[in-house]
């Protein structure tokens, strides 16, 4: 029926074409199956002449469009070979697009010129997109970054999920929200499940110094997440609720519509974990219970040269940690909550054109109040004891300005960065503290011949608190020449301690860690290779990597046991890391979508040997996906074996205690199926299939950590879980 009424639309797009003589209505199916291709791009260009005209087909494959003279028409859709030909005043076509197997290298914004696709960016950027996102169940940054390759996570049950990439800590990346930093470290990281994807299109993560572009704590890298825009459809609706049998059960939304200009995106969610413990059947539990409530507001204002954007967004935790039992009755108990809340507002704005001006500006604010509670659990009375309350405020504006030179290949980008951060609070010792960073950067892109690219940039910063180095980075890319391509790169960077590790006291039943005001700040250098070769076929699509990195870090900031079993912040003179991974990827038109992995990260300096040598640790990740699209079914795997891990401390003298913390693996599964349309999605699996939990580590955690644990926790366990969403959008949000 579908295919008669397409049949009937065509018909008269020809009557009308006979009658009016110059429309000239095209419509684009599929070679194989004959259905409509929606939103295919056709190029059409006057025959000897430079005039050119875009037009995108509709819904039924069909575009219509006025021409006097004959003219070259060239359809491109995604998963099709490009068709060129010639169409004359008057005439209709039938565009029959032949299916290939292409990959889908998605656009990358993260330190770009322009948005471009991950392939012709000059770094090395690994794009977790929205399909991934969803084949995963992840609803928080730490579960979609469980089994990347070079990351590794860490848990603590009072501050959350951390992390180290490149084998260096969680204080080293810079994580970014539609490049906004994220506030608001503890311990020196920031806990990854408090940031929530449910408004998320895509992941962006660059391995390596970002100083040039990012500023301070971007040693180790950068993780840019970028939120979905409602910019085509006047009306959406997204539905989700997640349980996991863990006690997870978290539900969300995010309605938008379009008028015109105008965009209006709004977000909310409610995420809410019953906690969990392995090893105590009391009240205590290794894994806090914790509530988390947020909402996102967006609006957009694109206009004919320029495009405005307003974001606010709100985020609350609530945690609770419940106290051992009281003797002799154990009736009584003492119980920390701790409530974190935070509050971001965005302006920006882009002017368009090859040569534009964007700018960001923000203000966020984060508090987190620690509140004791006497509970008498026989008379379900609560009594409040004292409150501890730490805030911190972050003001940034960043303005780029790109120009670009066509005739010579030559490309520049300008800015400014200014960082502005306040802390105050008991555990800041009742006092304001602040510090400044302001810098202006420069980087200039070359490419004197088309397979190869060159950019060299620099970076001048003023910081109120330590005398800034200037930093500086050149990157290549060489290709692609045969589908072969070559990265490579050298950066400095620079990182100052932060106002938490300059005076923040951290001491409660779970951490004793003294600030110290008299750190000095890192400096670092980094080199990088990276090898890719593509293969394609007719029903299939492979690539090859090789990625080979090197880190430098000079008075990196560690924690040291002090006498008194407390422990602060100090200098360590020199502390390297190497590594390098490789990794195959196939993609077939029959739907197996496969990766594996390996790689090894090594570590050596002060903290780790004395005599310069580097202790190994090895990981393993695969990724298998099988998808069958006329039932709209998806299986997807993910693994990693995490290897042996140095752990290490140093005492007051730099003194240095070694141990292991042993391998394990992970494995997670999922099932997704489509419905109505796909207006309706299910995706069913289990976590966690090996049921880590706890892994040893040969050393004892007394002072900077709870109790005199000789292990660390992973995971919660073997779960379940069932995820249902509903979409208004269905079909078209798809394309």
């Amino acid at each position: 029926m579908t295919n008669k009424l397409l049949t009937i639309v065509f018909v008269l797009c020809v009557i009308v074409t006979q009658l009016h003589g110059q429309v000239n209505p095209v419509r684009v199916v599929d070679h194989s199956t004959g259905n409509a291709v929606p939103f295919a791009h056709l190029k059409v260009t006057k025959l000897n002449s430079k005039y050119t005209k875009y037009y995108v087909t509709d819904t039924s494959g069909i575009a219509r469009f006025s021409i006097d003279q004959p003219v070259e028409i060239t359809v491109s859709y995604v998963g099709y070979k490009k068709y060129i030909d010639t169409l004359h005043p008057g005439n209709q076509a039938l565009i029959r697009l032949i299916p290939e197997i292409v990959s889908f290298e998605e656009l990358v914004v993260t330190a770009q010129y322009s948005p471009v696709s991950a392939d012709k960016s000059l770094y090395k950027v690994k794009v977790i997109n929205n399909m991934q996102i969803q084949k995963k169940a992840a609803y928080d940054l730490a579960g979609l970054l469980r089994t990347q390759m070079n990351i590794r996570l860490s848990q603590d049950g009072a501050i959350g999920t951390g992390m180290s990439m490149q084998g260096l800590s969680g204080e080293n990346v810079k994580i970014l929200i539609n490049g906004v930093p994220v506030i608001g470290r503890l311990n020196g990281v920031i806990d990854l499940s408090q940031i929530n994807l449910q408004q998320a299109q895509q992941v962006e993560l660059i391995e390596g110094p970002m100083s040039v572009i990012y500023g301070s704590n971007a040693l180790a890298g950068v993780i840019n997440i970028i939120s979905r825009e409602n910019t085509s459809e006047k009306f959406n609706l997204t539905v989700n609720s997640y349980v996991e049998s863990v006690g997870v059960y978290n539900f969300d939304a995010i309605t938008g519509f379009r008028k015109g200009k105008h965009s209006f995106v709004l977000t909310g969610g409610r995420n809410f974990f019953d906690g969990y413990s392995s090893t105590s059947s009391g009240r205590v539990m290794q894994w806090k219970p914790k509530r988390q409530v947020n909402a996102d507001l967006d609006y957009g204002l694109y206009l004919d040269k320029i495009n405005i954007k307003a974001h606010l967004s709100h985020f609350d935790e609530l945690l609770q940690s419940k106290g051992e039992l009281i003797p002799p009755y154990f009736e009584k108990a003492f119980d920390n909550h701790f409530q974190t809340q935070r509050t971001t507002g965005k302006l920006s704005f882009a002017t368009k054109g090859t040569n534009n001006f964007s700018s960001d500006n923000s203000f966020s604010l984060y508090g987190r109040t620690r509140t004791l509670w006497y509970n008498n659990l026989s008379l379900l009375e609560k009594t409040h004891i004292e409150d501890d309350i730490t805030r911190f405020k972050a003001l940034l504006s960043r303005g780029i300005y790109t120009f670009k030179y066509d005739p010579y290949d030559i490309g520049l980008q300008t800015g400014y960065d200014l960082n502005v951060e306040w802390a105050d609070g008991e555990r800041i010792g009742n006092e304001t503290k602040n510090i400044t960073d302001a810098a202006l950067f420069l980087s200039v892109q070359y490419q004197p011949v088309s397979y190869l690219s060159l950019q060299p940039g620099i970076r001048a910063a003023y910081n109120s608190r330590y005398k800034s180095p200037v930093v500086y980075a050149f990157h290549v890319k060489v290709g692609p020449f045969k589908d072969f391509l070559i990265r490579t790169s050298y950066s400095s960077g620079f990182r100052s301690p932060s106002l938490k590790e300059l005076y923040m006291n951290f001491v409660d039943v779970n951490h004793n860690i003294i600030g110290n005001a008299n750190l000095r700040a890192e400096t670092s250098d980094n080199v990088q290779l990276a090898l890719s070769k593509k293969i394609t076929g007719h029903k299939y699509m492979a690539d090859a990597e090789f990625n080979l990195f090197a880190n430098n870090i000079n008075n990196i900031i560690t924690l040291a046991e002090m006498p008194d079993k407390s422990y602060t912040y100090v200098n360590v003179d020199i502390y390297k890391t190497r590594g390098y991974n490789l990794k195959f990827h196939l993609f077939m038109k029959t739907g197996l979508d496969a990766s594996i992995g390996y790689g090894m990260i090594g570590n050596s300096g002060n903290t780790v040997t004395t005599d310069n040598q580097y202790v190994w640790s090895p990981e393993v990740t695969t990724e298998v996906s099988y998808s069958i699209p006329w039932n709209k079914l998806s299986l997807s795997a993910f693994y990693k074996y995490t290897g042996e891990v140095p752990k290490f401390l140093v005492d007051a003298e730099g003194d240095v205690t070694t141990s292991n913390i042993k391998d394990y693996h992970t494995l997670d599964a999922s099932l997704s199926k489509k419905f109505f349309n796909e207006h309706f999605s299910l995706t069913v699996g289990g976590k966690n299939l090996f049921d880590v939990t706890n892994i040893t580590t040969g050393v004892s955690q007394d002072g900077v950590h709870e109790g005199s644990s000789s292990s660390i926790p992973i995971a919660w366990g073997r779960t379940a879980f069932i995820k249902l969403s509903y979409d208004l959008r269905g079909n078209k949000a798809n394309k």
